[in-house]
């Protein structure tokens, strides 16, 4: 929640906002300047709306000249300040009331000196404090992919045992319950009532503005939902940290809702316990846990997944060797892997204390079952009674991939993912620009086609004429600072309200995900909230936001947990006689190594083959217009 500014000898050039009156957190600026000898430019942060709560803001901050780049990041030094070409320090708005700065105040910031590390506890009756722990204070982000797993189960503190003092993920909140409690107690006018309404109502614009109502039953419907998965994600995580050797101590963050957000562990402002939380924490936390994992979570029928069991044992088990059932279960109870291990509890006399993980088995296991849901357990089969031993993953077989009959016309630089069709049976052609004899469906990767302006106005050409284009990276429409005008996440859009791409948050505090029983989403779970394990490599955290309402809402995203923020994540937009599907989710990024990217790609393009037996449109009349209002 700050003011941002950059200024040249003191004259404002940018003023923005980060995450205040509808703004992202973040804001970009670029400009070609005539600078001379002497001259200043400053990038500043201001104290927005004064609320400096969790306010920490990053700059990229770069000048080109003369053939030289200087960068701010790169070049500090602690060291020394001026260092070179750059001055850190800070400055006095311009007057009590401004929002721009006075770069006449400027005051340079001391230089600092780096000391050696103090000690991280003082034992009783000890007059020093000793290094033998690291703290770590760590929120990843959502979800949780396979190398987040990873690094969660194996990170340490430069050698060092490990006090995870912050760690957790938050829920939505609840804005309808609240606006409710709130009405209840008879005090709707106190500050926090205030807030909470006025993002309720920013809420519910949307849930008019998006037709939610078709995809859940009601607004209390939809906040039960995104709370109840809360749980789920927490024992993922923590699972991750129990089976991690170098941690000796846990701390969850909050336990309730507070200052606005819904970072509680177990309970909402009003005290209301979350669905699952206290049954996920009280298996996540046993002190005799089976902690499993098995990689990646979307498999391929008939490749491999790797299987690993760690044991997390609080001095539980006395020392000798337990038998232990090893199990992959699928639809039907189809059994795929069955194995009897033996765990060895070494005696501890004499030796070190041992760590309070222990891995036991880690091997690559053919999965070669029918498509559906599986499970990887654990059981002792005598002398433990451990919790956790049920992990899920998901089996796809390729041979029930859905066809695609259709040719696909490919625009844009991407021979990748030309290869990846041809290997996938998936016929192509090249686009070609000028008239066309029939509809088409255009195929749109990661990079523009050359030519840029005209390229994007040849390809609008083909959708007003009754094409589908989609368009399976956002970063096909991304303009970057070395055109004039700086960078534009939107530029290219084929729309006249081109809105913004915005990045919603994915670590703490967190949107929630849902997609609508829609085409796109045939044969996959839609109709809800999307299950972050399930889509696990394909959600992100960009949305669309700002543009017109679309013909077809696929798919969206909301941030109640901190604030209020909103996008589709998966839209259909009409063009003429044509359509195009624009779309943030990470289907391009993972194509061949998840099902579910390939079902998805392969469910829009037979989506936009839907109309190609009908013969091409005339462009609309005031069509050349239209393009100039989308800046093509």
């Amino acid at each position: 929640t700050t003011d941002v500014h950059v200024l040249h000898n003191g004259r404002s050039l940018f003023d923005g906002l980060l995450n205040l009156s509808g703004a992202s957190n973040e804001a970009a600026f670029s400009k070609r300047l005539a600078v001379a000898a002497g001259d200043t430019i400053d990038c500043a942060v201001g104290p927005g709306n004064g609320d400096h709560r969790e306010d920490v803001t990053g700059l990229v901050f770069r000048v080109k000249s003369a053939g030289k780049t200087h960068d701010a990041a790169a070049e500090f030094s602690t060291a020394a300040n001026p260092n070179g070409a750059w001055s850190y320090g800070q400055m006095s708005a311009a007057a009590p009331d401004a929002a721009t700065p006075d770069a006449a105040t400027f005051a340079s910031y001391p230089v600092a000196r780096v000391s050696g590390a103090v000690g991280s506890l003082s034992n009783p009756s000890s007059t020093a404090w000793e290094d033998v722990i690291g703290d770590r204070h760590v929120y990843p982000n959502l979800p949780h992919t396979g190398d987040i797993i990873h690094w969660l189960r194996t990170f340490d503190a430069n050698g060092q045992p490990v006090f995870l003092s912050e760690y957790g993920i938050g829920s939505a909140v609840d804005l309808t319950r609240l606006a409710r409690h709130y009405e209840q107690w008879g005090n709707t006018s106190c500050e926090d009532a205030v807030i909470y309404r006025r993002f309720l109502d920013r809420f519910m614009a949307d849930w008019q503005r998006w037709n939610m109502g078709d995809t859940f039953a009601n607004p209390e419907d939809y906040f039960r939902q995104c709370l109840a998965w809360m749980a789920g994600l927490r024992k993922l995580g923590t699972n991750a940290i129990r089976a991690n050797p170098n941690v000796i101590g846990y701390s969850v963050t909050g336990t309730q809702d507070q200052v606005l957000t819904g970072e509680g562990l177990t309970a909402t402002t009003f005290r209301e316990l979350k669905p699952g939380a206290v049954d996920a924490m009280f298996d996540a936390f046993y002190p005799l846990r089976w902690c499993l994992f098995v990689e990646p979570v979307q498999v391929y029928r008939g490749r491999k997944a790797r299987l690993e069991a760690v044991l997390a044992n609080e001095d539980v088990l006395a020392p000798g060797e337990y038998p232990v059932r090893l199990q992959v279960v699928g639809p039907r109870n189809v059994n795929v892997f069955d194995r009897i291990i033996t765990v060895n509890i070494p005696d501890p006399k004499g030796k070190s204390e041992p760590k309070f993980s222990l891995p036991v088995f880690a091997e690559d296991v053919v999965i070669d079952g029918p498509s559906g849901k599986y499970r990887f357990l654990a059981a002792f089969q005598q002398g433990g009674a451990a919790a956790g031993g049920d992990v899920q993953f998901y089996v796809a077989d390729p041979a029930e991939m859905p066809a695609v009959k259709t040719k696909v016309v490919l625009w844009g630089e991407d021979a990748d993912l030309g290869k990846w069709l041809k290997a996938h049976g998936i016929k192509t052609r090249a686009f070609a620009p000028g008239a066309q004899s029939s509809r088409e469906v255009i195929l749109v990767g990661n990079r523009p086609a050359a030519g840029e302006a005209e390229a994007f106005r040849e390809l609008a050409r083909h959708i007003a004429r009754g094409s589908h284009a989609v368009f399976l990276s956002p970063k096909v429409f991304h303009q970057d600072d070395t055109h004039p005008g700086g960078v534009n996440r939107t530029r290219w859009l084929p729309l006249a309200n081109k809105g913004r791409r915005i990045d919603l948050p994915a670590w703490l505090y967190h949107k929630d995900d849902w997609a609508k029983n829609h085409p796109i989403f045939e044969g996959l779970p839609a109709g809800c909230i999307l299950d972050h394990a399930f889509y696990q490599d394909v959600i992100g955290n960009s949305g669309w936001s700002g543009q017109d309402v679309p013909a077809e809402v696929v798919a969206g995203s909301i941030n109640t947990s901190c604030g209020y923020d909103s996008g589709l994540l998966v839209a259909v937009y009409e063009l003429g006689a044509g359509r195009f599907t624009l779309n943030t989710l990470r289907i391009r990024e993972h194509l061949g190594s998840d099902p579910v990217a390939e079902r998805l790609l392969r469910n829009m393009l037979r989506y936009a083959a839907r109309d190609v037996s009908k013969p091409p449109a005339d462009l609309p009349a005031d069509f050349e217009a239209q393009l100039k209002a989308m800046g093509h």
